[in-house]
């Protein structure tokens, strides 16, 4: 998965540290029905350690290759992966609308469920938009260590 240097339409730096990433996600809007249709590339931002150690957690995790999300309808999603350059589609998602645990805000929140593998079904992803074509995720994992930090990650709509 890429993890240079966003175009100028997504207007987010990829290197921008977690506090600035953090603020930016408090501004966005959640976004609309409309938008959570196709598929999304992915690009993980932040610091360095986060875009070299996110595509090896997300693979140790379960998911090698990830390429990004692709709604299937505004209240389903699936993992996108890269494999023997095949993509192919794994642990599907509930999307569902609310307020984000993190700052009560509106967020798309997608859901793996308590019948998800291990990490998944202690994950949530929680999704805002930059624009007509780039959502903002951040990646809350809750369990002991990890509650209160947040992981983000760009997607960006596919043709």
């Amino acid at each position: 998965m890429p993890s240079e240097p966003l175009s100028a339409h997504a207007a987010v730096p990829a290197s921008l540290s977690l506090n600035e990433l953090r603020r930016l996600f408090q501004d966005l809007p959640a976004p609309a029905p409309a938008m959570r249709a196709g598929f999304y590339q992915a690009r993980f931002i932040g610091p360095w350690w986060l875009r070299w150690s996110g595509p090896v957690g997300v693979a140790l995790g379960g998911l090698p290759g990830w390429q990004g999300k692709r709604f299937l309808s505004p209240d389903r999603a699936t993992n996108v992966l890269a494999r023997r350059g095949v993509q192919t589609e794994c642990l599907h998602m509930q999307c569902s609308e609310g307020p984000s645990p993190m700052d009560g805000r509106p967020s798309v929140l997608l859901h793996y469920g308590a019948q998800a593998p291990r990490p998944w079904r202690w994950v949530r992803d929680e999704l805002r938009a930059l624009d007509a074509s780039h959502l903002l995720g951040m990646t809350v994992i809750h369990l002991p260590g990890l509650r209160g930090q947040a992981f983000p990650f760009l997607l960006e709509r596919q043709a």
